[in-house]
């Protein structure tokens, strides 16, 4: 498997590992030396002081003085008894290496006896180290960085090796995987990122199950007509005077199975993500639409009558098209269930935060557990008034209103009739 971002991952993080280790050390390394100048600046004077305290009290209060020295500092004094007589002593003060420092005197006792104070810090440290770190310090920060990295460059890798096996399944036709449950823990952007993908795939199922069952509702309405069709071209072929039926009932054939399939492209048009940042009174949008259906119902004597009340937010954003296309199905669908000189109420008014629209008939209403339906495609309800249709003004509509954002909802009137409510946010700054 290919996992050149793993190793990019690990090396990259392992490098800044260790050379922020190596530089924690250099400083330190440097605030040491710093220190130990400041302490070999007081090597002479505190020497001075031993020599003079011997010259006074003797060895044994000088050696008194160094034993209550600090550590280190105590280690590097010493009081030894010196004889001119073997040889010249030259006093030193120098630095003899970057960690060796030497600094003598000689001072004589109240017994006569000559002594030699002197300072020596022969500091081995810088042996057995790589680049100025001492060797087992050097190999814990090359295993420590490893490890460290390994557990990043896994923890980073992990879910985008999720995310691509989830991807090929998908391709594969495999709508059934889930990533959230396994990255949930996470709770940082890569578990938002499964969330999101999880979505995804629950939108493709739903979209697909969709197009396959619109297919089978298509092939199945389309079905019926054809049928009729080849029965007219048959009766036709067979009885050569009954030729002028056979035509006319072909020509009806014909324009059914082209308003289905107008309304079959009306409805897959909803599904197009259309521009949805248009501005409007949804109001002024209502009072236009009621103008067309009244103007349709008048001749049947239906009476349609808008009512408002005083609205503080009547502007939403979305699609007006699209909008007053959902309101007309639905309008159009309560004049047909009326009888003439029955009437139809339009009502717009506030509901929380939404823009709620009721239109409510006086006909005859659905069975209760056939309301939950009529919004799928192709759905029909059986009733004398219902002009001839192919089941999908409600589900156009619908799928416009869950668009924007909003609710559609169908239930009885008391007195009879039937009441759709829909919902659609109003704009808000």
């Amino acid at each position: 498997m290919n996992r050149r971002l793993f190793w990019k991952i690990l090396i990259i993080f392992w490098g800044i590992f260790y050379l922020t280790f190596q530089l924690t050390w250099v400083g330190l390394t440097f605030y040491l030396e710093s220190r130990e100048h400041r302490i070999y600046y007081h090597i002479p004077t505190k020497v001075e002081m031993i020599a003079q305290l011997l010259q006074i009290s003797g060895e044994k209060e000088a050696a008194n003085f160094i034993s209550h020295l600090p550590e280190p500092e105590r280690g590097c004094f010493f009081i030894t008894l010196f004889n001119p007589q073997d040889g010249h002593l030259e006093l030193t003060s120098d630095k003899l290496n970057s960690s060796s420092f030497i600094y003598q005197k000689t001072s004589t006792a109240p017994d006569g006896k000559m002594y030699l104070i002197s300072y020596q810090n022969n500091d081995n440290s810088s042996k057995g180290t790589i680049f100025n770190m001492p060797i087992p310090m050097f190999l814990m920060g090359i295993a420590g960085g490893l490890l460290f990295s390994l557990f990043l460059a896994w923890n980073l890798t992990r879910p985008m090796k999720l995310l691509r096996h989830g991807f090929h399944q998908v391709s594969q036709g495999d709508l059934s995987v889930r990533l959230f449950d396994k990255l949930k823990n996470r709770h940082d952007e890569l578990s938002e990122l499964a969330k999101d993908f999880d979505s995804m795939v629950e939108q493709l199922h739903i979209l697909i199950s969709d197009r396959q069952s619109l297919l089978h509702d298509v092939s199945h309405e389309l079905r019926t007509p054809l049928a009729r069709l080849q029965l007219a071209i048959g009766l036709a072929q067979q009885n050569k005077n009954n030729i002028d039926n056979s035509l006319q009932r072909i020509e009806l054939e014909s324009q059914r199975l082209d308003t289905l399939i107008g309304e079959i492209l009306n409805y897959s048009r909803t599904e197009i993500r259309n521009p949805l940042d248009e501005y409007f009174d949804l109001k002024d949008l209502l009072t236009v639409v009621v103008a067309d259906a009244t103007y349709e119902a008048t001749p049947q004597r239906i009476m349609i009558n808008f009512t408002y009340t005083s609205l503080i937010h009547p502007i939403i954003k979305g699609n007006s098209e699209q909008i007053r296309r959902a309101v007309e199905n639905i309008l159009r669908n309560a004049i047909r269930f009326s009888k003439p000189e029955q009437q139809v109420d339009l009502e717009l008014k506030e509901s929380g935060r939404y823009l709620q629209i009721d239109i409510s008939d006086h006909g005859p209403g659905i069975e209760e557990h056939k309301l939950s339906s009529i919004f799928e495609p192709f759905v029909r309800i059986q009733s004398p008034q219902v002009a001839k249709g192919y089941g999908l003004g409600l589900a156009i509509a619908r799928k416009i209103i869950v668009m924007h954002n909003g609710t559609i909802q169908a239930r009885n009137r008391d007195s009879g009739g039937l009441i759709m409510t829909i919902k659609l946010p109003y704009w808000r700054t």
